[in-house]
């Protein structure tokens, strides 16, 4: 019976990398470096979403039998809902 023997190749391969320039604003003449915008994907809550909060805010205010106004349940609601 004969013995099966794979065969190998002891050549290396070659592998090659793309390596895309980089580009430093120092000492470069007539070009400024670009920004980025860091945006976290979050809207601003509506007008009638603060609204419906502050109604809220407010209604737990006055049940507690709490002091306050308008402008600070506004706020408050502004608050959380940025924070939400």
């Amino acid at each position: 019976m004969k013995k099966s023997v794979a065969k190998t190749s002891n050549k290396a391969k070659k592998t090659t990398a793309t390596v895309k320039p980089v580009r430093s604003s120092k000492g470069t003449k007539g070009t400024a470096a670009r920004s980025r915008k860091v945006t976290t994907g979050k809207a601003e809550p509506s007008e009638i979403e603060i609204s419906r909060k502050a109604y809220e805010i407010y209604n737990e205010r006055i049940r507690r039998g709490e002091n306050g106004t308008p402008a600070d349940d506004w706020h408050k609601a502004t608050e959380i809902l940025r924070k939400s």
